[in-house]
């Protein structure tokens, strides 16, 4: 069984956030109430294939205390996600999550993210190479139920086709970035497709959760 397969039901999972979920945030989490599972900022895998790899390799330094734990990949380039998750390999992380839901402007414009909502043939090219390259680490997906409206249908029924070992869900669409309520419909409808399509793969909601009982 792999990790996400290991841990108790429901899953409290520390969301991966920008300049916020480093080693440091993630080991002062882990001493006061630790989660089940956490994620890293998420890295480019251009960068970590680059000359200047030093500048992003701070984002996947971590201690023993803050595991079980998954790194957060992000970029452009298949060849790059694939050479990313052998040396994911190497660093002894649990699993490997790719992220498709940044809203961020110049990071969509790019084609990455949240851009791969309008671009599937995309988005199976980055699934596939990182697979490839994961050996036994998990793969696993974050995103959104749309681009500019809501296709949860289309898109998430696509992502349960892949063969995921978890997929995470923010329950908004890019356009909406936070300033909706989050659509917990639409996540149920994600696990509603998840039973017929993928019943190995977990769901995990994401938005608005304000305290462990929410």
């Amino acid at each position: 069984m792999n990790i996400w397969q290991q841990l108790k039901k429901p899953i409290f999972a520390l969301a991966p956030m920008e300049d916020v979920t480093d080693t440091v945030f993630r080991r002062i989490v882990t001493s006061c109430a630790a989660p089940d599972i956490m994620f890293t900022e998420f890295t480019s895998v251009d960068g970590m294939d680059s000359e200047g790899s030093v500048h992003v390799s701070h984002r996947l330094k971590f201690d023993n205390s803050e595991k079980p734990l998954i790194a957060q990949i992000w970029g452009t380039t298949p060849e790059s996600y694939f050479n990313a998750a052998q040396e994911l390999q190497k660093r002894n992380f649990d699993g490997i999550d790719i992220n498709m839901g940044c809203p961020v402007p110049k990071i969509i414009k790019k084609g990455c993210c949240s851009a791969l909502i309008n671009d599937h043939t995309k988005a199976k090219e980055i699934i596939d190479a990182t697979r490839s390259g994961a050996g036994k680490l998990t793969l696993s997906v974050k995103t959104r139920i749309g681009f500019k409206t809501i296709v949860t249908d289309e898109w998430i029924g696509f992502l349960l086709e892949q063969n995921l070992d978890a997929l995470t869900i923010h329950g908004r669409t890019t356009k909406e970035l936070s300033s909706v309520p989050n659509h917990w419909d639409e996540i149920g409808k994600a696990v509603a497709l998840k039973n017929r399509i993928a019943p190995h793969t977990i769901i995990l909601g994401n938005g608005d959760i304000m305290s462990r009982e929410e």
